[in-house]
């Protein structure tokens, strides 16, 4: 059986683009659950970044129902650029090695096809995500349409969720090769800058691993890379038309992000950065808050005790 389950000749509508490095533990999850998808019109490409595991041994028991490209060890947006250039489909899909989806997930996402350039759904955290919430957008408020002032404030969208036109992607460069993480963020705001459309499934159709040894708990090297794409985001011309309120509460918003995140090894930088971002803006009641657990969490207090 075909993996995508179309005529021959016919080019598969979604291409999707799967980056992994050492990924063995949980490749096989991934791939299963593309495979299972209630939506057939779609192709597979793996993007092995110099894996040293028994990922490709686990990618070729899938055979030919999937494409792979083997590269030295480049990083991850490296890796997704190649997946792109690959793309046959008019929509690609990202999903990392380590996350999977529903079943019913590319159908779901199929509906909003018109009208829309990128399209994402909600998302299961599960792993180690004791400090987030379950479920992201449980209230139903995805935003949509022009995201832009919305999206410069935090990356909200689950990058294993998107579908996103293959062309848009390529017409602007597709993912920063010079930056060492948040690469998702980065071309979002830049697509969304270019005029995107979003639009989103609420559903909590993608299921995202929170990892302790993920890229993004490298926190200070994270801190410097969220705060270059907020400041070329504003930079640009879409980034100008934000008020200049907002400007002051989206630098905020990236020390207290970076706060939250180094909060869980490093409370002397968490409290240097909460304080950094009030400075900023001074008017966060939750900002307070939080320098304060930080603070206090440095003379013996547990967060646990904090929080209940």
């Amino acid at each position: 059986m075909k993996p995508a389950e179309y005529r021959d000749g016919d080019a598969p509508l979604v291409s999707v683009v799967m980056p992994v490095f050492n990924g063995e533990r949980f490749i096989g999850e991934a791939l299963d659950s593309v495979f299972a998808q209630t939506y057939h019109r779609f192709e597979v490409i793996v993007v092995d970044d110099g894996s040293t595991d028994g990922t490709l041994d686990i990618v070729a028991t899938y055979g030919d129902r999937l494409r792979v490209f083997r590269q030295q060890n480049q990083g991850n947006a490296t890796a997704r650029n190649r997946g792109v250039e690959m793309a046959r489909g008019e929509w690609t899909a990202q999903l990392d090695a380590d996350d999977w989806w529903d079943a019913t997930k590319l159908e779901k996402q199929a509906r909003y096809l018109n009208g829309a350039d990128v399209i994402y759904t909600a998302a299961l955290n599960f792993g180690d995500s004791s400090r987030v919430e379950d479920i992201t957008f449980a209230n139903a408020d995805c935003p949509e349409g022009d995201v832009f002032d919305e999206l410069i404030m935090a990356n909200f969208v689950p990058h294993s969720s998107v579908l996103m036109r293959t062309c848009l992607v390529r017409q602007i460069g597709g993912y920063d090769e010079t930056l060492r993480s948040i690469v998702d963020w980065d071309l979002l705001l830049r697509l969304s800058g270019a005029g995107a459309r979003f639009a989103a499934c609420c559903e909590p159709l993608t299921h995202y691993r929170w990892r302790a040894a993920s890229v993004s708990r490298n926190h200070r090297r994270t801190s410097e890379d969220r705060l270059s794409v907020v400041e070329r985001a504003l930079d640009s011309p879409r980034g100008r038309l934000v008020s200049t309120t907002r400007k002051r509460k989206a630098v905020a918003e990236v020390w207290r992000t970076s706060a939250w995140f180094a909060a869980e090894q490093d409370n002397w930088t968490a409290v240097r950065w909460y304080a950094r971002a009030i400075a900023i803006w001074p008017f966060s009641v939750s900002g307070w808050r939080e320098l304060l657990r930080a603070t206090l969490h440095l003379f013996g207090i547990s967060r646990e005790r904090l929080l209940n």
